[in-house]
């Protein structure tokens, strides 16, 4: 499976992740902690390239396990992104 690399969708949820990194305000993901456990579930290709939308990070943080159950195909899917 091949996962679209875009800046303004979570590369979760594939939701609007409201990314502001390249504007001349301080992106809202400065402000927030983001586990170091759920940035270890992104693809190799969205590190550093895409931010994840606040839902995934309270969903994340709120059942950890859930999280991954859902998501799990994003994180197995590491190697197609070339």
């Amino acid at each position: 499976m091949l996962i679209d690399n875009n800046k303004t969708s979570c590369p979760f949820c594939d939701g609007v992740n409201e990314c502001m990194a390249e504007s001349a305000s301080p992106c809202w993901c400065f402000e927030v902690r983001i586990p170091k456990s759920l940035m270890a579930l992104l693809p190799v290709g969205f590190i550093g390239k895409s931010c994840i939308c606040q839902t995934c990070i309270n969903t994340f943080k709120e059942n950890e396990n859930l999280f991954k159950q859902k998501y799990s195909f994003k994180s197995d899917s590491k190697n197609n992104l070339d």
